[in-house]
């Protein structure tokens, strides 16, 4: 991906950053803002652990003080409506990595 290059290609998914949207095999995905947020963040630091804290700041747009589970609920339905359940990775004690495409 250039820094001009709106598009981020996983797998068989296809992200389009600005027009938020997300494509498998040429059929558009129904994902929630918060999902396409989160997955941005994820497809655009892979292979990077990143925290609650630090992926709650960059798909929420704030810090979360205390523990949240919110992004748990979110990564959970990613996995399934995507079918990542074994390319988001949870990290023990720090948060969740999306893998390299292999």
């Amino acid at each position: 991906m250039t820094p001009y290059d709106p598009y981020i290609a996983y797998k068989d998914l296809t992200v389009d950053l600005r027009a938020h949207r997300v494509r498998r095999a040429g059929c558009e995905l129904c994902l929630t803002p918060r999902e396409f947020a989160l997955l941005a963040v994820l497809v655009t630091h892979c292979d990077k652990a990143l925290s609650r804290s630090q992926l709650l700041e960059a798909a929420w747009g704030y810090a979360f003080i205390g523990e949240s589970r919110t992004v748990d609920v979110h990564i959970n339905r990613l996995r399934r409506k995507l079918g990542l359940e074994n390319d988001i990775q949870t990290v023990y004690k720090v948060g969740y990595r999306l893998n390299s495409a292999s």
